[in-house]
């Protein structure tokens, strides 16, 4: 079963409706919008799909599973399909233009596309794909209500989508990506690596947005993000939302404020780098031989294989070994931001500070992850080198 859209592009959707009404108030008018309530057979929802929505129906997805909501709605449908009408709360349609023709009770839309309600779709259309052909049309025709949303103005359509999904609590990143904040991004990460990136919480087979901007932002040094606080320190372990919702800002505002657009640009420059360095050290050799315990009273610390060598170690760990690296970015001729290991850095070196560190947080992962001392015990060796560096550079 697919939700393909027959009404996105200039293409056109013919519904035909039992009762519709304009309620189309003065200030839409003046915004060039018209608003339509209509009762729809809901056989009617098989010729509509879900472009603009931020989100398909979630069962379709390998890795979702219909949840209380989705069979509440199937159990109206099967019990009481003459007051699914009362029952559910229908779907919103918008459209870039629409006409009426009450001589054969139709709508007919342009770029039409649920932006709500891809979930009472979705059921709707797991039931009727249970009947034959012959019977769909009986069997859907139970009343449904639609709100229809006529905006020239697509990239209003887009916004409305984000408005009317809000209460559902679609996830941030999905709005992210509705709004094309993650699209430079994800043709840098798929241009460079062939792995696509989350932009929906629909997405599969994918890389975790947040996660790379978590580890990003791990790599950015104080001159870059202009803040040398404790806050923006733990920030990437303790706040991932904020992470996004900074990117977003970022994004945004890159034409007119040259630190945002400098901040935008490190995330592009930096998050292939900032990925595969994570894996790197998560999987590191030199963290065997040091005795740490796999599961720890307050979460486990590290993962091994079936040789006992440890091939995962937890983020609370990871973070502050990545942070500490952020002294050694700096931007080539070309202005682009890279990663610069002096050649007499040791991993090995830095895995023994790491593993200090956490013996000095009672070897509690979650707690390293959010402590300030454990992120200044591992800059105190990159930091160092550094000094060092430089010093030989000058003399």
């Amino acid at each position: 079963m697919g939700n393909t859209t027959l009404g996105v592009g200039g293409k056109a959707t013919q519904l035909h409706y039992q009762l519709i009404r304009n309620v189309t108030s003065a200030e839409e008018k003046a915004n060039g919008v018209q608003t339509y309530v209509a009762n729809l057979a809901a056989s009617e929802l098989r010729k509509i799909g879900t472009d603009d929505n931020l989100r398909t129906y979630i069962p379709e997805h390998s890795n979702k599973r219909r949840n209380a909501v989705h069979k509440a709605i199937a159990g109206t449908i099967e019990t009481e399909a003459d007051r699914f009408v009362n029952r559910n709360s229908g779907v919103t349609i918008a459209a870039r233009a629409a006409t009426v023709d009450d001589k054969t009770s139709t709508i007919k839309l342009i770029g039409g596309s649920i932006i709500n309600g891809a979930q009472t779709q979705g059921e709707i259309l797991r039931y009727l794909a249970q009947f034959e052909d012959d019977d769909v049309e009986v069997m859907g025709s139970f009343p449904v209500r639609a709100e229809i949303y006529v905006d020239p103005d697509h990239a209003s359509i887009v916004e409305t989508a984000i408005a009317r999904n809000t209460a559902t609590k679609v996830m941030e990143i999905t709005t992210a990506g509705a709004r094309g904040h993650l699209d430079e991004l994800a043709k840098v990460f798929e241009d460079q690596t062939g792995l696509k990136i989350r932009t929906s919480e629909t997405d599969t087979d994918v890389i975790e947005s947040l996660h790379i901007l978590q580890v990003t932002r791990l790599l950015m040094p104080s001159w870059v993000s202009g803040n040398e606080s404790v806050s923006e320190m733990l920030r990437p372990y303790k706040n991932k939302a904020q992470c996004l919702g900074d990117f977003s800002e970022w994004y945004t505002e890159r034409h007119k404020d040259e630190k945002a657009a400098l901040r935008y640009q490190f995330v592009l420059d930096m998050a292939v780098t900032a990925y595969r360095e994570y894996e790197y050290w998560e999987s590191h050799p030199a963290w065997n031989g040091h005795q740490i315990w796999e599961q720890t009273q307050n979460g486990r610390a590290v993962r091994r294989d079936k040789k006992g060598q440890i091939v995962w170690v937890s983020p609370g760990i990871i973070f502050p070994v990545m942070n500490a690296l952020s002294f050694f970015v700096k931007q080539d001729e070309t202005g682009r931001f890279i990663l610069d290991k002096p050649p007499f850095f040791k991993p090995a070196e830095h895995v023994k500070y790491a593993v200090k560190a956490f013996r000095g947080e009672q070897s509690n992962p979650m707690d390293m992850g959010r402590s300030e001392s454990a992120y200044q015990t591992l800059m105190t060796y990159t930091e160092t080198l550094m000094s060092v560096m430089n010093a030989s550079i000058e003399d």
